[in-house]
């Protein structure tokens, strides 16, 4: 009897337990305890986790040095009945009949950052911010506001893209540390600050894509040697910073690809700052920047090219044809000759070489390596001056010719206004001055000059060294022939 009590009794005891055990579980669940994990299991999770990492640190330390650069200008133009009014029908009944100018004002935002040089404060941005304004009005981001003479353009360079400010004011500014593109990495952590579609401090983040990127779709004469990142970056943050994980800057902000609705695609574009130091450097002690000029012109490499030339590497530039009297015409380079290498540095591809260049200095000695023969060899080029599209038309100082502010017509801005199927030969007439012989004349912005004519004799006009050619033979007046929005031709006479 005592036996059958004492196995009851055990067996009592166990499903109490087994019942208790049970229990636990589904309190302990109920509170949402960890479940158990080895310790490298853990290592992984933290830095597979970057959610939990974060910026504000950068940002509160870089953001007071952020400023908004809002530019403004006024664009003046004719109506557009003026050309259907002064047709002959109409000239007939009513005689001519003065096109009526019309203005309107026009209005961006950009971004760019103080920097420390020398001791003095100045503003970073990019060229395209500045280049049209007619006024520029910078805000801090404290809210305190300067224009007018209470800041100066110390200069720009539109080779890179870049732009100097300096505020006159006595007080101490908040300014970034520069950083440098040799110690940033593919993968790297990088924050962006700017005022994209005028919401002003908008901070995003991302990693760096690449580096050295070139080739791009971007604005005509632009050094390409981009920073690609991640980081959304959308219009309005043009000059803005691009941060590492220490709060320094290592990138200007300049370019995107854009999506269908002209925002952001996660494809962004930032000028390297040890690039953007230089240049404000130069812009600071001289003014302006004078790049070096080897005097070639290029083609990328291709099979063909490569089979007939028994070279074997996929990379390089290949000179079509050397500039009568240029720098690389002294030195000994040849048309077919490919260049490999600049002072021990490969080349890439011709926008590669073309940034290797010009990152020198006129009068510089660069050492070239070149492919010709079957051999390599090296050349030593004394460099010249880049020159610019003024210097091409005989213009100094960013002056315009007639009144006129041209680009090539196969330039980016051009396209834009092209009908299908056509080439871009040309010029691209961006702006015209109301008061001026071009803009007395009535040659409308937007349009493409194809040809001059003096008298008897008609030349036509394919690009800016035709342009230059006319400019030096024909004094006016002048008929122009264009090519203006809708593929229709015009003839005006610009007079004095």
């Amino acid at each position: 009897m005592d036996k059958r009590l004492l196995i009851f009794a055990s067996v009592f005891v166990a499903l109490v337990a087994i019942v208790a055990f049970f229990i636990g579980v589904i309190t302990a669940a109920s509170f949402n305890m960890p479940a158990i994990a080895r310790a490298e299991e853990k290592e992984i999770i933290a830095t597979e986790t970057p959610g939990k990492t974060s910026f504000a640190p950068i940002v509160e330390k870089a953001s007071p040095a952020v400023v908004s650069i809002e530019g403004k200008r006024t664009i003046v133009y004719q109506s557009p009945w003026s050309d259907f009014f002064n047709d002959p029908f109409f000239r007939r009944f009513f005689g001519d009949i003065p096109g009526r100018e019309y203005k309107r004002d026009v209005n961006w935002l950009g971004s760019g950052f103080i920097i420390e040089y020398n001791g003095k404060d100045y503003i970073l941005t990019n060229n395209h911010v500045v280049e049209k304004a007619e006024e520029l009005i910078i805000r801090l981001n404290d809210e305190r506001e300067f224009s007018g003479e209470d800041l100066e353009l110390v200069g720009t360079d539109p080779s890179s893209d870049l732009a100097v400010i300096r505020l006159k004011t006595g007080d101490n500014l908040p300014d970034i540390i520069p950083g440098s593109v040799e110690n940033l990495n593919v993968g790297d952590w990088v924050v962006a600050i700017g005022h994209p579609f005028g919401l002003y401090g908008t901070v995003t983040a991302g990693v760096v894509s690449a580096k050295g990127r070139s080739g791009i779709p971007l604005r005509d004469n632009i050094l390409e040697n981009f920073i690609q990142t991640d980081a959304a970056i959308n219009p309005g943050n043009s000059g803005g910073p691009l941060l590492n994980s220490e709060g320094k800057v290592v990138g200007v902000n300049s370019a995107i690809v854009p999506g269908m609705t002209g925002g952001n695609l996660g494809i962004g574009f930032a000028i390297p700052i040890d690039m953007a130091m230089d240049v404000l450097e130069t812009l600071i002690k001289e003014g302006r920047v004078a790049r070096g000029y080897l005097g070639v012109y290029l083609d990328e490499i291709n099979k063909k090219i490569m089979e007939s030339l028994n070279y074997k590497y996929n990379k390089g530039a290949y000179i079509v044809e050397v500039e009568k009297g240029s720098p690389a015409d002294k030195a000994g380079l040849l048309g077919g000759d490919i260049i490999t290498e600049v002072d021990n540095k490969k080349v890439e591809n011709v926008e590669n070489l073309q940034y290797l260049i010009a990152s020198r200095k006129p009068g510089e000695r660069v050492k070239i390596t070149i492919w010709r023969s079957g051999k390599e060899r090296v050349v030593n080029v004394d460099l010249g001056e880049r020159p610019d599209l003024s210097q091409q038309l005989g213009i100094n100082d960013g002056a315009d010719w007639l009144g006129m502010s041209l680009l090539p017509g196969n330039s980016e801005e051009a396209r834009r206004y092209w009908d299908e199927g056509s080439s871009g030969s040309g010029v691209f007439v961006r702006e015209v001055k109301s008061d001026s012989p071009a803009g007395r004349a009535g040659i409308p912005e937007n349009s493409l000059i194809i040809g001059i004519q003096k008298e008897n004799k008609s030349v036509e006009i394919n690009n800016i060294d035709d342009l230059s050619k006319v400019k030096e033979e024909f004094s006016l007046p002048i008929i122009v022939r264009l090519r203006v929005i809708g593929g229709r031709l015009r003839a005006i006479v610009v007079e004095e």
